[in-house]
């Protein structure tokens, strides 16, 4: 994200700046009025296309990425659920183990304490 935000910083300051130099340019320019407004007027609608294309490529971009975070968390929350239900079987063997032999030397005993009460 530090890349991002440095990139947009960047782009925004190339933005204003031409801007800036744009204005100043025509402003200093000895030119007739009509010529300057005309000048003036094509500067405008070029930049108002370049920010418009800045925007959509920007929303583009969001898009993409949005899309990746949102598949890269969706493979997490998979592998997440695949190692819950993993680690739960594995409990549940090992209690039925622990049962089983719990019942077998249950078993054990009460043989030998019948074996020596005969």
């Amino acid at each position: 994200m530090p890349n991002e935000t440095r990139s947009s910083g960047i782009l925004l300051g190339t933005v204003i700046g031409g801007t800036v130099g744009i204005i100043a340019t025509l402003l200093l320019a000895p030119k007739s009025g009509a010529k300057m407004r005309e000048e003036l007027s094509n500067k405008y609608h070029t930049l108002c296309d370049k920010t418009k294309e800045i925007a959509f490529t920007v929303g583009d971009r969001t898009k993409e990425i949005v899309s990746t975070v949102g598949d890269t968390t969706s493979n997490i929350v998979d592998s997440v659920k695949e190692e819950a239900s993993s680690l739960a079987q594995h409990a549940k063997e090992s209690n039925q183990n622990i049962k089983e032999s719990i019942e077998s030397t249950t078993n054990e005993i009460k043989d030998k304490l019948t074996a020596t009460d005969k």
